[in-house]
């Protein structure tokens, strides 16, 4: 999926990144324990996807330290110019990063995600996983409150849970997993798993088991947030603007982590360069979106701090493999080897990606060292023409959704490479919510692009887009081999004998030339007025946490 667009298929897990928060150097990756573990407050918790230890690789990042010296103040109105406006606001339903952005803030969940890739207890003191690994045994924090002022008990937490248990919500597939949740006392959640299920404790650190008051809970559809984060829901115009502010009783509240700003506006304007002249004029004190073509403009800028997060988002070229031609295998090998992957990336990200041939993060123990992108090779496009029957070549049609310059962009470079190789790809630009009703949801379409947010835990990576079974699958390839690996990867808590799985898996994607093909890696890009402390970002790579912000005027 797109970075802002809703499934219709919504049970299956989260896509989120493998980078710290902005101004870190290094990023670590979730190791693998067995065992019971018992909590309070340290790193761990016997997941692979959840433990720490693992070097990945080094960080992303502007270069530049973004926290200031001295002592944070409170208070003052924080002025953001967003690039996608806010879609739905019930955390259980809605796979929207522009979303996600600001329900980070707003909603919290038992565990959770920490700058090295760990995960920790948060709703949480601490928890406990049995040897066997089936069963979660989480004591609960008791001094935390709703926004309504309500106190949160495992009532609450059981509540969330069975509602997204019971429903048809991102993460209700994961419960299939589940035997059964309890709350044996007010402060006491249990879970027993029918088996070990590596992904479920990273499920947990997402916003799609959030935790709502029970009342809430009850709800198909939540309008008005309700959580326990350091900031409220206050008002939204749609298309227009949302605005939160600083919740007063908020339980980790701090002199040292915040929340300091009163109140965080978001002003929503998609288009980048009226949303960039705004900035550089003073209107915005801080903007996410920034065109990679406009990198240069505002690090030249007076005043102004530029920042980037990587990996955000990953982009592939989607063929549906169940309509001609890409029903053919040759016919998709032909695509690939028709297309100069560093050419195209260059072209829509200006220097700022990275190309790929894995849908693993990038240095990640789930990347398979062997795979590359395959190169532009004309011999190998009319060898592939032919075994597919269609020496002089054939035409797609290459649906790209105009709200994303860098895929547009890249569009016209893709079509260009394979149009002097005899493969003509008719480029049609259509509307976000067009791509999500032909392309997504009925499947008519030949040849696309679109991109989903980094992802931190390999079962998001090769289950949720590319298994059939996946909340987001939509391309149509499937290959029994490839399914057997990883869903047998969801069952393995040792580390290597996983990242095993995952580096066969990948090459059954390459060699079989499954319907996505990996295009780039690509950063969040943020630019902010001197005045905003602060490191930028979340541990995810794709949302925004604002606590440990503040303005310094």
């Amino acid at each position: 999926m797109q970075e802002n667009g809703k499934g219709k298929d919504q049970r299956d897990s989260s896509s989120q990144s493998l980078q710290g928060r902005v101004g870190r150097r290094t990023f670590l990756g979730a190791a693998v324990t067995s065992g019971a573990a018992a909590l309070a407050g340290c790193s761990g918790g016997g997941s692979d996807e959840g433990g720490s230890g693992s070097a990945y690789g080094n960080g992303g990042g502007s270069g530049e330290e973004t926290t200031a010296a001295g002592s944070p103040k409170q208070g003052g109105t924080l002025q953001w110019g967003g690039a996608v406006p806010v879609q739905g606001l019930d955390p259980h339903i809605d796979t929207s990063a522009a979303s996600k952005r600001v329900l980070e803030n707003i909603y919290e969940e038992v565990v959770a995600l920490q700058d090295d890739y760990s995960i920790e207890p948060h709703l949480a003191k601490s928890f406990e996983q049995s040897e066997d690994n089936t069963l979660l045994t989480f004591e609960l924090r008791e001094d935390v409150t709703f926004h309504n002022g309500k106190q949160m008990t495992s009532a609450d937490v059981l509540a969330s849970y069975e509602r997204v248990q019971n429903g048809d919500y991102l993460a209700t597939g994961f419960f299939d997993f589940v035997d059964s949740m309890a709350a044996p006392d007010d402060y006491t959640f249990e879970i027993q798993l029918t088996q070990p299920f590596a992904p479920f404790l990273a499920k947990m650190a997402t916003a799609e088991l959030s935790v709502m008051p029970a009342e809430n809970a009850e709800k198909s559809m939540v309008e008005e947030p309700i959580g326990t984060g350091p900031y409220q829901f206050e008002s939204r115009e749609i298309e227009t603007s949302f605005t939160m502010s600083r919740y007063e009783d908020y339980w980790g509240a701090s002199d040292e982590d915040g929340p300091f700003i009163d109140t965080i506006v978001k002003s929503e304007i998609p288009d980048s360069s009226v949303r960039l002249q705004s900035f550089l004029a003073g209107e915005y004190d801080f903007i996410n979106g920034i065109a990679p073509k406009d990198v240069s403009r505002v690090e030249q800028a007076p005043e102004v701090r530029f920042d980037q997060q990587f990996p955000k988002s990953l982009v592939y070229l989607g063929m549906n493999c169940d309509v001609e031609p890409f029903d053919n295998k040759d016919a998709r090998l032909a695509l690939d080897y028709a297309i100069d992957k560093e050419k195209v990336a260059e072209a829509a990200l200006y220097g700022t990606g990275q190309t790929t041939a894995s849908p693993a993060a990038p240095d990640s123990p789930w990347v398979n060292p062997d795979i590359d992108p395959r190169p532009r090779d004309p011999d190998k496009v009319q060898e592939h023409l032919d075994a597919a029957g269609m020496s002089d070549g054939f035409s797609a049609t290459f649906k790209i959704p105009q709200s994303y310059p860098a895929q547009v962009q890249a569009a016209e470079v893709i079509a260009d490479d394979a149009s002097d190789l005899g493969i003509d790809l008719d480029i049609q630009q259509i509307t976000w919510n067009t791509w999500l009703s032909d392309v997504y949801t009925d499947r008519n379409f030949q040849a696309t692009t679109s991109s989903y947010l980094a992802l931190w835990y390999p079962d998001v990576s090769f289950y949720k887009f590319l298994h059939p079974d996946g909340a987001f699958f939509f391309t149509n390839w499937t290959n029994d081999e490839y399914n057997s690996l990883v869903e047998e990867a969801r069952t393995i808590y040792d580390d290597d004998a996983r990242a095993d799985l995952y580096h066969d898996a990948t090459e059954i994607l390459h060699e079989e030339r499954a319907g996505h093909m990996f295009l780039w890696w690509q950063p969040s890009l943020y630019g902010a007025a001197s005045q905003y402390k602060g490191d930028i970002g979340a541990p995810d790579g794709s949302t925004l946490q604002f606590s440990d912000n503040w303005l310094d005027r």
